[in-house]
């Protein structure tokens, strides 16, 4: 999620093109960060040392992090902790974008301060976002009022990642009284046991706004050139896989919930008298619309 969500924001400000961004995000699965940038980013080292050690490692035979321990830059303890996190997605992509030399390693906190004032984020915010887990990440988008609905958002992202597209990710989302929908699947979740957030029942609904449900669709039951027909019955079978999964969290905690069949709106239909959250949706480049509502 997170190379998107800032690559997003380097387009938007002339820090690269979409076509870089396209490269980079090309890279990522084979990407391994540097020990270098990653000691910079997390504190540890300055720019300064890292750049030393690396022209130092050019000379000799011998590991990033062997040199900085000998320089006393770092201990055997930090270089552990340091192994651990190279997988991380958010150190991946800032390494890419130095490997490709769209942004220096001293440009990065200027960047993301930008990127954080933008957003009017915190400090423990930005770790959130960096982290690149949905948990995390997904209330970082949601209104204060939405916040009942970050774990069925957080259940959509994460069978996303997992059935659809490994770098899904989403925008801001909207709080409205009502919604007009076209192109969209819905369905309810209805016979709480209990309330839930202060909800008695849902109404979860996935519609298109830019190719976004025909990618899920597409994705989903593993089949290219649907028609409209058959895209939106795989949608519906994709929205009552995430249903299914969010009533099953709502099991274990003593909650029964009942999930009605999925009903398709193919013309302009509004849904109103409920609190409507709208989160936009990207998987595969194009855009659809997660649309929650509760009553």
């Amino acid at each position: 999620m997170v190379e998107y969500i800032l690559g997003n924001y380097l387009v938007e400000t002339d820090r690269m093109s979409r076509e870089q961004l396209q490269g980079v995000i090309a890279k990522l699965d084979e990407v391994r960060v540097k020990m270098g940038l990653l000691a910079v980013a997390e504190g540890i080292m300055t720019v300064e040392q890292a750049e030393e050690v690396n022209r130092y490692q050019a000379t000799v035979d011998k590991r990033f992090g062997d040199i900085a321990v000998e320089r006393g830059y770092l201990s055997e303890e930090q270089i552990g902790n340091l192994l651990k996190k190279q997988g991380n997605a958010y150190l991946a992509f800032a390494q890419e974008l130095v490997n490709q030399e769209i942004l220096q390693m001293q440009d990065l906190e200027e960047v993301m301060n930008g990127f954080q004032q933008k957003n009017g984020f915190t400090k423990s915010d930005m770790e959130d976002l960096k982290s690149d887990e949905p948990e995390r990440i997904v209330p970082l988008f949601l209104p204060p009022e939405a916040l009942c609905f970050q774990d069925i958002t957080g259940v959509l992202v994460r069978t996303l990642i997992r059935c659809v597209d490994r770098h899904v990710y989403i925008g801001k989302a909207v709080l409205q009284d009502s919604v007009s929908v076209e192109d969209a699947v819905f369905q309810k979740v209805v016979g709480f046991s209990q309330p839930v957030e202060g909800l008695k029942e849902l109404e979860i609904g996935l519609e298109d706004a830019d190719g976004g449900l025909s990618v899920i669709a597409s994705s989903f039951c593993r089949e290219e050139n649907l028609d409209k027909e058959d895209t939106m019955d795989a949608a519906g079978e994709f929205l009552n896989c995430v249903n299914g999964l969010y009533a099953s969290a709502l099991s274990r905690k003593g909650i029964d919930s009942e999930l009605l069949p999925p009903v398709i709106f193919t013309t302009a239909s509004v849904i109103q008298e409920m609190k409507v959250c709208s989160i936009p949706v990207f998987a595969g480049g194009k855009k659809a619309v997660f649309v929650i509502c509760g009553r």
